[in-house]
């Protein structure tokens, strides 16, 4: 997608899954890539795949972060600033969840999710939007089909997403009149280490996923291409009127029951 080319992009959770899969297909639409995660050796792994898509060493940025450190966030924004001179795109795809119902999750564990899901994204874009205003950007945020479907066992998660969704729409009209553009993908069932990681039982991941057939419409789990393609698009200039907008890569699973 020529409209990408140059850009400067920066990617968090780029060590792994979506984020990795982004961070390829935007070094193939021949972006400049900032990947940022807390994993360097992924991290690190990912930039050589990225020059294997016909990037430059120039072109590649690899950044150590914790999105929950304000310090660390702002030496991103700083380094990149520093080898590129402008942000150009922001795609906060970092986050994480936890199985639990309300009454299962305690305080702390809802602030560890809000902090990475909604707070970090929220600090970051702040720090970026002075940057994205001169080139008249986009951030793309990833959100999930929980942030609009409420799943009882995901209480910490879809409240996260929820405020995502919110902060989403708000921001789109505040940065509208600089001509700044912010949307959301918000993925079904994706096979990527996020259920593991999550504490998903490989046995409960087993059953879920056979479950997929009929919960999500166009059959199955989705793949990490399905929604960075998404990403893509809502960042690149083919989308340029378009901001506000929850885009759902769910395979029509948002649009009825059972969730």
């Amino acid at each position: 997608m020529a409209s990408l080319q140059d850009k400067v992009t920066i990617i968090t959770g780029a060590s792994s899954g979506i984020g990795e899969t982004t961070a390829l297909l935007f070094a193939e639409s021949k972006a400049k890539v900032v990947l940022a995660a807390r994993n360097v050796e992924n991290l690190e792994k990912v930039a050589s795949l990225c020059k294997t898509k016909g990037l430059s060493d120039s072109d590649v940025l690899v950044i150590q972060c914790d999105v929950t450190s304000e310090d660390n966030l702002k030496t991103l924004v700083d380094e990149t600033v520093k080898k590129f001179g402008r942000i150009d795109v922001l795609i906060n795809n970092a986050g994480k969840g936890t199985l639990g119902n309300v009454m299962a999750t305690p305080e702390a564990t809802l602030d560890d999710i809000m902090n990475v899901n909604f707070k970090s994204i929220y600090n970051l874009s702040r720090l970026c939007v002075p940057h994205l205003t001169k080139t008249q950007g986009s951030i793309v945020n990833v959100s999930s089909i929980a942030g609009q479907r409420a799943g009882p066992n995901l209480s910490a998660y879809c409240i996260s997403k929820a405020a995502l969704d919110m902060f989403t729409r708000l921001l789109a009209l505040e940065l509208a009149p600089q001509k700044v553009r912010v949307n959301s993908v918000n993925p079904g069932f994706i096979l990527t280490p996020f259920a593991e990681n999550a504490g998903w039982p490989s046995d409960m991941a087993t059953d879920y996923l056979e479950r997929l057939k009929v919960l999500q419409p166009l059959g199955g789990a989705g793949k990490p291409e399905d929604v960075a393609k998404a990403i893509r698009f809502l960042a690149s200039d083919e989308a340029s009127f378009t901001t506000g907008h929850l885009l759902f890569v769910d395979s029509g699973r948002h649009c009825g029951l059972p969730v």
